[in-house]
């Protein structure tokens, strides 16, 4: 269990790099640009991610000795505390609660298969959630205003962005035969259904359906083999001059590299 749980982790470090490096992605860091992010780079985002790194192999460890779910809700805080030291910024925040709550849920199904995982999910969130008010940053106030589920209800679902949506994406396109498109299908797929609170806190309603038309029109061009790249390139350009950014797709993209470079199927040859 221990270096099955520190396996993980490492993947779930290596999703977030990935996510990071795919280029081009609208409104988001990558290797081209800082996207709507004025305020970050792509050093300050590998700096926030060796913080990300160093936080779950502390929670991997955590786990395996058994501790309880308030132990490995301090190791979050932490990281969260030193991203903002080191990096001086929050941008990593919800990937270290996401990559953290998949880790601890794998630490209870020890290879039950993905439902289970989602369950265990869903029943960690309930308990970290269980009777406590949001607390206020621009994602809880996004779902006040526009009643979106956000992270907590991504979480208290059981990461169906994950599961239902980006996995059956990516796998409906690598068993066509496209290894170079799958991940942008898993993108589209993203961008068409996760109700982003980063877009809505930015742009409003018109932001985040800028993002699902936009999700939608990739995932119709890869279906088709059509200039996708270019797509995503001008879509950059327009996210910018708007300042929309869509930084719930990204971790969740983040997480989706994870579990299929932890599964084996980020390099698999399509058959």
């Amino acid at each position: 269990m221990r270096s099955e749980l520190a396996r993980l982790a490492l993947n779930l470090v290596r999703g977030a790099f990935l996510e990071l490096y795919l280029t081009p992605k609208p409104g988001l860091v990558d290797l081209n640009d800082p996207g709507s992010h004025h305020d970050l780079s792509l050093d300050r985002m590998e700096t926030s991610l060796a913080v990300v790194s160093g936080y779950l192999c502390r929670l991997a460890e955590s786990l395996s000795r058994g501790e309880d779910l308030a132990a490995q809700v301090r190791l979050g805080i932490e990281a969260e505390k030193a991203m903002q030291e080191h990096a001086g910024t929050n941008c990593h925040k919800g990937y270290i609660f996401l990559s953290g709550l998949l880790l601890t849920a794998a630490a209870r199904t020890a290879g039950g298969g993905e439902a289970a995982l989602s369950e265990a999910v869903a029943d960690i969130a309930g308990r970290l959630f269980d009777g406590t008010p949001q607390g206020e940053s621009n994602g809880s106030r996004a779902c006040t205003s526009y009643g979106a589920r956000g992270i907590r209800g991504e979480a208290l679902e059981g990461l169906p962005a994950l599961f239902r949506e980006a996995l059956p994406a990516y796998r409906r396109e690598l068993a066509a035969g496209n290894r170079g498109s799958a991940v942008y299908a898993m993108l589209g797929r993203l961008m068409a259904t996760v109700e982003d609170t980063t877009a809505l806190h930015r742009c409003g309603s018109e932001g985040l359906a800028t993002v699902q038309e936009d999700g939608r029109a990739l995932e119709l061009l890869v279906e088709r083999r059509d200039d996708f790249m270019s797509f995503l390139s001008r879509r950059n350009e327009h996210y910018v001059s708007l300042n929309l950014t869509m930084g719930g797709v990204a971790d969740l993209l983040a997480l989706s590299f994870a579990w299929l470079s932890h599964t084996g199927e980020l390099e698999a040859v399509p058959q």
